[in-house]
């Protein structure tokens, strides 16, 4: 019989899978539910050692002699410390030792409560990686679980053995262990994944995300090489081609997505805007989930991930066979009608049928710097000339830095154009940006102000009062005039349609730094991106 906690049940399957089943267990009572699991599980050796020093040793002779690592479990409190030379020599002798504690609530951490101390970091820099497991309430909890535990157990024997400490929080009523079976957890692996799996798929998928222009170029033969849909954005900087889909947001909004559910996915690259991408892949649950990470780092962006392939991409990409499915023109048709209906739209003087506009003249062989929120969205609706280099802060994704990055970027390459499209929070919150001695005369910046976080207003079921509009949406009356004209900036401003098309056109022949500034009204933008949402094909 084994523990009905949740965590426990992961951690016991996924050690079972990935080949740890040596485990010394020394005596406690918060690490009964773990002790009785492991004890009652066929697939576990498990060893009585009471005293923990002595325990971690064991554990460390257990795995020198088989090769392959051991686990040692503990209670909580002073019992985990007394692991600390163990661990040490763990990990200066490269053994692959597993440290499994029980602990307590965290909120009873410093209040006179017995055994509780502090008990993630307590080896620093002696592990290679330390994970603090949740104690699942949902499927949201039941997904984190799994993947911590996954990447501790892949960090074991990652390039180079080492210990790996996971903490086990077990809340009051835990000696419950009626739980007649344990369900197989997904497990994840490091390594190349059987490649007929590939060949063998109905409906192969790569999820291309944020790419430098050298790399994005150095992938794209062999991408296109493969004859299969590839879910891509602005920020992948692959440009364009038939099997590049850039417009997957619009097509899964738009369509039923039965027919575009697929098997199996690579993905590679860094950031996808797209919340609805990443939706659309978690709820489908696909066969099996490649991702290809140079560092082989553990990321499970769509929440099924089966292989971590720590490889360079395009030296992986070139071991997949090209396939040849019906599928992408499925893709493809989707994407043409999509294509067609927002020809169909007239987007007018919103911040749509300006970045259009904009996107529209600027030159090849220029870059291009999108701020967050609305304008990396809003720029992903339109086509955009292949050989413009697309920048954006996707790291963290935050509002600050756009303007600090382009003016950055565009200093030490005087004779290439930098545009900036931005809007108005982003733009006053990193004004200072144009604070400079020497200001680059390449740049040029389409500045969007509809006196609001503007992406904050279409957000679903968003309150729609003066609280709202004053704490939320950050409503406000300024002007970008008079910061752009003091710094000596060309400064351009449009209130309606057939002001955009000039104001445009006069900082694209700007000699010097131009900004342009245009105001939109917030209801109408608002009506047309509903109207955008509504499309259907």
């Amino acid at each position: 019989m084994y523990s009905t906690k949740k965590n426990i049940q992961q951690l016991l399957s996924l050690m079972e899978q990935h080949g740890v089943t040596d485990v010394v267990l020394s005596p406690g009572s918060r690490n009964l539910p773990l002790s009785q699991s492991f004890a009652a599980h066929p697939s576990f050796t498990c060893h009585a050692v009471t005293d923990e020093r002595s325990a971690g040793f064991f554990a460390i002779g257990l795995a020198l002699n088989k090769k392959r690592a051991a686990a040692v479990c503990v209670t909580s409190g002073s019992a985990l410390l007394n692991l600390a030379s163990a661990v040490s020599e763990a990990y200066y002798q490269q053994v692959p030792l597993l440290v499994i504690s029980a602990d307590r609530p965290a909120a009873w951490i410093g209040q006179m409560n017995g055994q509780t101390i502090p008990q993630t970091g307590v080896f620093g820099t002696l592990v290679r990686k330390e994970v603090s497991l949740p104690e699942p309430a949902n499927d949201t909890d039941l997904w984190h679980c799994n993947r911590l535990i996954n990447d501790a157990l892949l960090e074991l024997n990652h390039r180079v053995c080492g210990p790996v400490h996971i903490n086990v929080p077990i809340s009051e009523p835990f000696f419950d262990c009626s739980a007649t079976e344990i369900e197989t957890e997904r497990a994840i692996r490091r390594g190349l994944p059987d490649i007929d799996n590939w060949r063998s798929a109905k409906r192969q998928m790569v999820i291309v995300g944020q790419l430098q222009k050298t790399e994005a170029e150095r992938i794209r033969p062999e991408l296109i090489r493969l004859n299969c849909p590839i879910i891509c954005e602005h920020i992948s900087n692959l440009g364009s081609h038939p099997n590049f889909i850039s417009n997957a947001d619009l097509i899964l909004n738009s369509a039923d997505t039965e027919q575009f559910r697929p098997d199996l996915i690579v993905y590679l690259g860094g950031h996808i805007v797209s919340k609805r991408i990443k939706n659309f892949i978690r709820a489908t649950k696909p066969h099996q989930c490649w991702r290809v990470d140079a560092e082989g780092a553990c990321t499970d962006t769509f929440q099924c991930a089966t292989h971590i392939i720590e490889m360079q991409p395009k030296d992986f990409l070139q071991m997949l066979t090209p396939v040849n499915c019906n599928w992408l023109e499925t893709w493809q048709k989707a994407s043409a009608k999509v294509e067609v209906e927002m020809q169909k739209m007239d987007f007018g003087h919103t911040p749509f049928g300006i970045v259009k506009r904009a996107l529209e003249q600027i030159p090849p062989q220029s870059a291009l710097v999108l701020a967050n929120s609305s304008m990396v969205r809003y720029a992903q609706l339109f086509s955009l000339n292949a050989d413009v280099e697309v920048l954006c802060n996707r790291g963290v994704n935050g509002i600050d830095g756009t303007l600090s990055t382009a003016v950055g970027y565009a200093s030490v390459n005087p004779d290439r154009k930098v545009f900036v499209l931005i809007g108005d929070l982003s733009f006053f919150y990193d004004m200072n940006a144009l604070w400079q001695t020497n200001l680059p005369q390449n740049l040029r910046i389409v500045l969007i102000n509809n006196g609001c976080g503007e992406i904050f207003r279409v957000l679903p079921g968003l309150p729609k009062n003066a609280d709202t509009e004053r704490f939320v949406m950050a409503s406000h009356n300024t002007s970008a005039k008079g910061w752009a004209e003091s710094l000596n900036i060309d400064y351009q401003s449009a209130k309606t349609a057939s002001e955009t098309e000039k104001c445009i056109e006069l900082i694209m022949k700007s000699p010097k730094t131009a900004l342009a500034e245009f105001f939109t009204n917030p209801a109408t933008d608002e009506s047309v991106f509903n109207n955008i949402q509504k499309i259907k094909i």
